[in-house]
């Protein structure tokens, strides 16, 4: 887990694209305190920050180029499956001079080529520079669990880094806001394929990258595919996942550093923890606390712990947890998913004993959590063109009557008499809302969740559920939350269940045979109930996050006044203040779910506006250390 950044310039590397790389490290070098470096050749610059994980030896310091100089690399994550790459290679003759998995990638590319991508299980962004055929190949991860931005300009030259904070500082030229994305952050709490500034690209999970000085190829080499069915039991799939999951979560126990569990009080986390204690002897797991709140999922951890003989420590969090928020959003894109500050705050509490740190994220996407594609199946469409448009203009429309009636509009009834694309638009902001607050109207509103991508990946209906959990909030959401938490610490978290083998499989199964009996993530509890006490999976869901629906009537609120009044965003021609305030008015009367998380996005952007864009320190006393 590190931090990489680079340039590709076909005119000719000079000492000022040196210098900018090193600028860039500099700023992400909490990715990787261990070592930095970058090397130059007539047309790239490579550069590296190190956290040491595997062969801590400083030979496994990167960059990293083959015996005859001719290629480079500089690599982002873990090859879990780096033992097994090394035998065959050793097979076919190559000799290694390390025990790391970045020179098991570099000589397989050498080996293999972009084919490469089809053998290694992990997470990673990577970018190799061949300095005979001046080619620049990049890849990311699967699931894009690892962050890649980029900009490439008319001539073809290209900058890369980890994160958006590595990303800018090789960047020259004025930075604009991208309008669609502030629009997509206010209605859903993160960006999807858009990034916050205009010229700037991420790299899409599952893709790949080639670079010459005559055009760049972007290809995919994975994704995932719901439409191929295979007949087997439950007891089959059971055995199988089984197999699997163990697999995983022994593959990613491997460090030459220590390693601990975040156990969250769920299902997923707890599931990680049983298997990691019958591989290792000592596990300590990890726990957020939310004291007094209904969401406090620290007994039932503690039950988990006890159960299975794990150190535990518990770590309490409260609404001064907001004080976390300009450190991160100084070095990333503003994301509004309000489980990112529990996230830092037992990242932080982590990294004082461990470098790498097992999660259960991807459970719930992977194994269909949350109840949504059983509740579909069980609440099969019966309204009509009427039915849809009142349910719609209800999640759209102003006033207390139609959030009264949007709060009533449970899952099932939504399914019921709305549809699969009512279901979707009721999890996003109200646009008309959202419109309201903003100074500009020049966005795109989104579409059909059901298109012609998604329908050429399933065979049913409820895949869609599957397929948009992974392949959106999952990508963009959740996994962009845990990197930009651990690695602002220095820690890199890992994800058994973001193993390709099992989202592959599971995708090959009918919801029947994952849920024969219409319970919740049915399969994956059965396999944990032969470690834990079954009675313990039928507790209700909670959740990793906090209360800030509470907090925005009070302290939070009141800050989210103070910023908007400021007018830097108005100046901005963003958002309109009035509104604002308006709307957080309205809220505190007759707080509204929709209403609130749309509200806290307003803050988180207004904080970043401020942190990142402007590098404007915040100095209000809601963010001083208590």
């Amino acid at each position: 887990m590190c931090g990489i950044s680079g340039i590709i310039n076909w005119a000719g590397i000079t000492e000022k694209e040196g210098n900018k790389t090193v600028t860039s490290l500099k700023a992400m070098n909490y990715r990787g305190p261990d070592y930095s470096n970058s090397v130059k050749s007539k047309y790239a610059v490579l550069g590296h920050n190190r956290l040491a994980i595997l062969d801590l030896n400083k030979r496994s310091n990167q960059p990293m180029s083959s015996a005859d100089e001719r290629y480079t690399i500089v690599f982002n994550g873990e090859i879990y499956n780096h033992k097994e790459i090394n035998k065959e290679l050793k097979n076919k003759g190559v000799e290694f001079n390390t025990t790391s998995d970045t020179e098991v990638l570099l000589k397989g590319f050498i080996v293999f080529g972009k084919s490469i991508l089809q053998k290694i299980r992990g997470m990673f962004a990577f970018v190799i520079w061949d300095n005979v055929k001046n080619v620049c190949f990049a890849a990311r991860d699967r699931f894009g669990e690892k962050p890649f931005y980029y900009t490439i300009d008319k001539n073809n030259n290209f900058s890369f880094a980890s994160n958006l904070q590595g990303i800018v500082a090789l960047i020259e030229k004025p930075l604009e806001i991208n309008k669609q994305a502030v629009f997509e952050l206010f209605t859903q709490q993160y960006l999807t394929e858009s990034t916050i500034y205009n010229g700037v690209s991420k790299l899409k999970p599952g893709h790949f990258l080639e670079i010459t000085r005559e055009g760049f190829e972007e290809g995919i080499y994975w994704d995932l595919n719901y439409k191929n069915k295979i007949e087997t039991s439950f007891s089959e799939a059971k055995d199988t996942i089984e197999t699997m999951l163990f697999e995983s979560v022994s593959e990613q126990l491997e460090a030459d550093v220590p390693v601990g569990v975040y156990l969250s009080g769920g299902t997923d986390s707890s599931i990680i923890t049983a298997l990691a204690s019958q591989k290792k002897k000592y596990v300590t797991a990890l726990t957020m606390s939310t004291p007094n709140s209904v969401n406090d999922e620290a007994e039932a951890a503690s039950f988990v712990a006890n159960h299975l003989g794990v150190k535990h420590k518990i770590v309490p969090l409260d609404n001064s947890s907001i004080k976390f928020l300009p450190k991160i959003l100084k070095t990333m894109e503003p994301l509004a998913d309000v489980s990112l500050i529990p996230s830092m705050a037992i990242a932080k509490e982590a990294s004082k004993d461990f470098r790498v740190m097992l999660s259960g994220d991807g459970a719930d996407e992977i194994f269909g959590g949350y109840k949504t594609p059983i509740l579909f199946e069980q609440n099969n469409f019966k309204g009509n063109y009427l039915t849809k448009k009142i349910i719609d203009k209800s999640l759209d429309a102003n006033g207390n009557i139609s959030r009264q009636l949007n709060d009533r509009l449970t899952m099932s009834r939504l399914f019921k008499w709305g549809g699969i694309e009512s279901f979707y638009k009721s999890s996003k902001a109200p646009v008309k809302e959202v419109l309201n607050i903003l100074s500009f109207n020049d966005v795109k509103v989104y579409g059909n969740v059901v298109n012609e991508e998604v329908l050429s990946k399933i065979s049913t209906e409820s895949d869609v559920f599957m397929y948009k959990g992974i392949k959106d909030k999952l990508v963009n959401d959740f996994l962009y939350k845990m990197d930009a938490s651990s690695m602002l610490f220095s820690l890199e978290s890992r994800a058994p269940y973001l193993d390709y083998r099992i989202a592959d499989y599971v995708s090959s199964l009918s919801l029947n045979t994952l849920m024969p009996s219409g319970e919740d993530k049915e399969l994956l509890k059965k396999i944990g109930s032969k470690y834990i006490p079954e009675s313990f999976f039928k507790l209700p869901k909670k959740g990793f996050s906090i209360p800030y629906y509470e907090y925005l009537k009070n302290e939070w609120g009141t800050l989210l006044i103070k910023l908007v009044n400021e007018n830097i965003s108005a100046d901005l021609r963003i958002i309109n203040p009035l509104n604002v305030v308006k709307l957080l008015n309205s809220y505190r009367e007759k707080p509204s779910f929709r209403i609130g998380r749309l509200l806290y996005s307003v803050l988180v952007f207004e904080i970043w506006l401020r942190e990142f864009h402007l590098n404007i320190e915040m100095t209000d006393p809601i963010f001083y250390e208590k």
